[in-house]
């Protein structure tokens, strides 16, 4: 056990004994996480992973919003932090996920619209800083970097969209394995790349995963608004889906890459939905390759649609006329 994590336990617990230690899957993060119980309750341990460059400064911005999180009751309740150690202690939430549902929706909805009203998160890189930093990593092992043309299109798109840029705290990774919930309350775990944000990007990085369907996506829109979008609501909602699967399409083609993988995929995509399925039932063995080229097929196939096209001419009418550069 690492000294860190040990140092946490004594000073939170004492001598008292932790009983029914278990580890748990941390995902693809290769954050350290850690199940146990004192004196009755339960608990939760998460180390986070500090092989990305920048880890420090992150676990410093991990911690301030998930402090604001957890205060807001939409992250499990803080009972022990070790700063220096990158070492926290929470509560544990016994995960009971809902059938899909117009309540269900709604209660996702309400804690997305609770995160985004609450107090401002510290700044962060957003999307683009994001796929730097897995850029700056790769390289850093000695492979090639994350494709060029990847990432001009992330740039390009987080220029459309900067004036929407930290205008409301956000998660900035709202996929399942992040999301509890219990018969009436919606909790988010893994504050990592939380910061300022866009909090439409924050709702299409959810749709990726948890609401892999027009229909169901359109539902979560509504419901987090209250009422039906407007015209550039709705032009935000597709621009900020494009960027989100290029944001998660990034993620898996570097754990690709840094696994000794091609450096682009170079298998047939799949449907996202059957990619989706393969990593609910897989988890980390679910193939990297697969789920990248699927991600980014979506992508490419989102970036032709006729929708995409009206969306960008929306947003750039809506700032006066002027036309935003590619």
């Amino acid at each position: 056990m690492p000294p860190e994590v040990e140092r946490a336990l004594r000073d939170a617990f004492g001598e008292q004994p932790l009983e029914g230690m278990t580890v748990l899957r941390g995902g693809r993060s290769g954050s350290t996480l850690l199940s146990f119980d004192v004196a009755g309750r339960g608990y939760v341990l998460r180390r986070g992973n500090s092989i990305l460059p920048g880890y420090d400064a992150r676990s410093a911005r991990e911690l301030a919003c998930m402090t604001i999180g957890s205060d807001r009751g939409i992250a499990p309740k803080l009972r022990h932090v070790d700063g220096a150690g990158g070492v926290w202690i929470m509560d544990r939430i016994l995960h009971a996920p809902a059938p899909r549902s117009p309540a269900r929706t709604a209660r996702v909805a309400h804690a997305v619209r609770r995160l985004h009203e609450g107090p401002a998160f510290p700044r962060g890189g957003g999307a683009l800083g994001f796929v730097q930093r897995l850029d700056a990593y790769l390289r850093s092992l000695g492979r090639v970097g994350l494709p060029v043309e990847l990432l001009r299109t992330i740039e390009e798109l987080t220029m459309r969209t900067a004036r929407f840029a930290e205008s409301a705290p956000c998660h900035n990774d709202l996929n399942p394995g992040n999301i509890l919930e219990t018969a009436d309350a919606v909790y988010f775990v893994d504050w990592e790349t939380a910061c300022q944000g866009d909090p439409f990007l924050d709702l299409a990085l959810l749709g990726v995963f948890a609401f892999p369907t027009p229909e169901g996506r359109a539902e979560l829109l509504e419901a987090y608004l209250g009422r039906a979008p407007s015209g550039e609501e709705s032009a935000r909602a597709t621009i900020a889906r494009v960027t989100a699967l290029g944001y998660y399409g990034a993620a898996f083609v570097a754990a690709m890459v840094a696994g000794g993988g091609p450096p682009w995929p170079s298998v047939a995509a799949v449907p996202v939905p059957d990619a989706l399925e393969l990593l609910r039932t897989q988890r980390e063995r679910a193939p990297a390759e697969l789920v990248a080229a699927s991600l980014l097929g979506e992508m490419s196939r989102a970036m032709e649609a006729d929708a995409y096209e009206a969306a960008k001419r929306v947003l750039e009418r809506d700032v006066g006329g002027s036309v935003v550069e590619s």
